[in-house]
């Protein structure tokens, strides 16, 4: 992976740009350290900024996968976290390059089971998020903006924080292969830049039919507080080609109110 380094001009640093960078070339090997001089498009840019200002532009610079604003020590911790992720991923894939292949398997679910996924949510998210959708209100992107508004500060997208209760259906619980058919969705409370959000989701019911079931699933979000700033009720469709349910009769009330609801 090709990782370009952008520094801002350095006129106010609060503290040592090159050696946070020289730790991440040291820590990373495998991946290819660029400056911005040697061409605007990698795979990830590294916006290294010595103070809160953040003034390095990043007109031009093309992030086919990953753009990160650095303008404290602090923030490198995103970058490694997500460098220690890339790596995890790449070893996994080796992996199951060398191990044969097994289509015919199907993956065995229960009502009743449980999974949850944990992600930080950062301003660059949202920058990619609104420049994706299109949904570039300044409330999520103009701190000077949101001064104004009810929170004083810019908030994630809701349905960006949200969408990690489909992130853990769709990898973990049930899985690759299914199909989200079907979401009913509460915004409680607001998420903020540096917000760490896990995600929890439960297998309620499932109907069975000849060559699929369609199975109920509660999802919410909690963040580093232990309030719920989301929650929904979710339909997932799952062909007998890939699950199997091993109890598709049995059925577990929708959380109370107070407990799903908020």
């Amino acid at each position: 992976m090709v990782i370009g380094v952008k520094y801002c001009g350095g006129c106010n640093s609060i503290y040592n740009r090159g050696r946070q960078v020289d730790l991440l070339k040291k820590q990373f090997p495998e991946h290819e350290f660029r400056g911005a001089s040697e061409g605007n498009t990698c795979d990830v840019w590294l916006i290294v900024c010595g103070c809160m200002r953040a003034c390095a532009s990043t007109a031009g610079l093309v992030a086919e996968k990953r753009l990160f604003v650095l303008p404290t020590e602090r923030s490198f911790v995103q970058v490694k976290t997500y460098l220690e992720e890339e790596r995890a991923k790449s070893d996994a894939d080796t992996g199951m390059k060398n191990e044969p292949a097994n289509t015919s398997e199907r993956k065995i679910l229960r009502v009743g089971q449980q999974a949850e996924m944990k992600k930080t949510f950062f301003r660059d998210d949202v920058n990619k998020f609104a420049a994706l959708t299109g949904d570039c209100s300044r409330l999520h992107t103009d701190a000077e903006f949101t001064k104004q508004s009810v929170y004083g500060r810019p908030v994630v997208h809701g349905v960006l924080a949200a969408s990690l209760i489909s992130s853990v259906m769709g990898m973990q619980l049930p899985g690759e292969g299914t199909v989200f058919v079907e979401e009913q969705v509460r915004f409680l409370k607001p998420v903020f830049y540096g917000d760490t959000i896990t995600a929890k989701v439960r297998f309620l019911s499932c109907r069975e039919g000849n060559e699929q079931y369609i199975g109920t699933f509660s999802g919410i979000c909690v963040n580093q507080d232990g309030e719920m700033v989301a929650a929904a009720k979710c339909r997932q469709l799952m062909t007998k080609s890939l699950f199997e349910v091993e109890n598709p009769q049995e059925n577990i009330p929708l959380p109370e109110a107070e407990d799903f609801w908020g």
